[in-house]
């Protein structure tokens, strides 16, 4: 059972942290600042943030479950602060993706944008579990004992 939240945190923890970030800073600017779209309303404006910030979690959710599918050694050695250090990781690369959304995704059409998120997050997702694979301490190494017979 504590495979599947590894993996869960691993492959959806990233994207619901950008879903969060993004659905909280529309309301905050929709209902501290009063910054309402005319054509959807106030509550129309969170739920469109909602909606575009669900597709970007979905995207990231397949290019991470990808991923973890072919790291999924590493993932179920992942423990403690090691399981945080990737999902801390993802986080950022999922925020750096949005913030050079621009030059990076091609904007010829909405499924294009889409495979090229789902593309690089996959990308992004490999390097960090590539990194955490070969920096994970060694947890089958039993040490002698200290007089040093076997």
């Amino acid at each position: 059972m504590k495979q599947i939240w590894r993996f869960a945190a691993v492959s959806l923890g990233p994207g619901a942290v950008l879903f969060l970030g993004f659905v909280v800073y529309a309301a905050f600017d929709v209902y501290a600042r009063g910054n309402c779209d005319p054509k959807f309303g106030c509550l129309g404006s969170v739920h469109f943030a909602a909606l575009i910030t669900g597709l970007m979690l979905a995207c990231s959710l397949c290019g991470h479950v990808i991923a973890c599918l072919v790291f999924h050694k590493t993932v179920r050695s992942l423990s403690g602060w090691w399981l945080f250090g990737v999902v801390v990781a993802l986080s950022l690369g999922q925020g750096a993706l949005f913030a050079s959304m621009e030059r990076l995704l091609p904007g010829d059409s909405v499924a294009g944008m889409m495979v090229a998120w789902a593309a690089i997050s996959c990308g992004m997702a490999i390097g960090v579990l590539y990194l955490a694979r070969r920096w994970l301490p060694n947890s089958s190494f039993k040490p002698t004992p200290l007089g040093g017979s076997a």
